[in-house]
């Protein structure tokens, strides 16, 4: 009788429409920025000239290599062993196999998209615009970063997920950053890796609904995990980068030669806030479709 009560709760809290809806704009949205930034000669200067920006600064400012190198060195280890804890408690609090396999999936979904993508299928044009025409995006550490804190947010009850994933867009803002900032990826790279995340945190969340309602559903919610204020943390100061960033990249005028040390770091600023902007944004999106979603609506 559970195993039928079970299904028709999650039958109920489904609605595949809403997670097609949503995957659909992901998706659409990543073949945005990749036309844009990568097929367009104006992203491709944008791009060029942030990663440029962030090159001439470590030239300058050699101190700020150090903290951000021990950052990125120890994210693959830090990502991993949160991703692991994460699927290790779920196993243990919701008594369930069945989650942890499915949030497993969906992480290693997202890395090998990531790499599959980058290395087999999107394809960088030479435009005469970067000496590297060899394609980066999306970006692999991002991916790895991002991945990890949706696997602790798909984990947890709807009661904790706007907090978890407030936490996890600025973790996965921070790794951004870095990445940016030592000269390894180009901005787009990095909002690429987090729209790949994202989506298969939607077919994470889905799947979930479905196989595990117990845990997934809510119906109201009067805690402070849940509260508002984690959600205008996230989309407020997000969207106010990504206009910010928006207006940057449109005010400077083009660095083709790469000399002008002053415009360079104007659009370093520019990437860092349109990656501090798309993180916060997309985690923030990502926590209302899953609101939205797992929300009970009377029997």
């Amino acid at each position: 009788m559970n195993h039928v009560s079970h299904a028709r709760d999650g039958a109920r809290i489904a609605r595949p429409f809403g997670w097609l809806g949503a995957l659909v704009l992901t998706a659409a949205a990543f073949a945005a920025a990749y036309w844009f930034f990568v097929l367009t000669p104006v992203g491709q200067q944008i791009d060029e000239n942030t990663l440029v920006g962030a090159h001439r600064y470590l030239e300058q400012q050699d101190i700020a290599r150090e903290p951000a190198l021990a950052f990125l060195g120890k994210l693959p280890q830090v990502s991993a062993v949160l991703g692991a804890v994460s699927l290790l408690v779920s196993a243990l609090v919701h008594r369930s196999v069945a989650a942890p396999l499915i949030n497993l999936a969906g992480m290693g979904g997202a890395f090998l998209t990531t790499q599959v993508l980058k290395h087999a299928v999107l394809d960088r044009p030479n435009l005469g615009i970067s000496e590297a025409t060899v394609n980066s995006f999306p970006s692999g550490h991002t991916t790895l970063a991002s991945a990890s804190m949706v696997a602790i947010f798909c984990m947890v009850t709807p009661r904790w997920r706007p907090l978890v994933a407030c936490l996890g867009g600025v973790y996965a803002a921070l790794a951004g950053a870095a990445t940016l900032v030592l000269g390894w990826h180009r901005p787009a790279d990095i909002v690429g890796a987090y729209l790949v995340v994202v989506w298969w945190s939607l077919a994470t969340g889905w799947v979930l609904t479905l196989a595990t309602p117990r845990w997934n559903r809510w119906r109201t919610l009067r805690f402070w995990g849940a509260a508002r204020g984690w959600r205008f943390a996230m989309q407020v100061p997000g969207l106010l980068a990504l206009v910010a960033a928006a207006c940057l990249f449109v005010l400077l005028p083009p660095v083709e030669t790469g000399e002008n040390f002053k415009l360079l770091l104007g659009f370093l600023a520019a990437g860092i806030l349109m990656i501090g902007g798309a993180a916060l944004t997309l985690f923030g999106l990502m926590n209302q479709v899953f609101m939205h979603q797992s929300r009970e609506r009377g029997r």
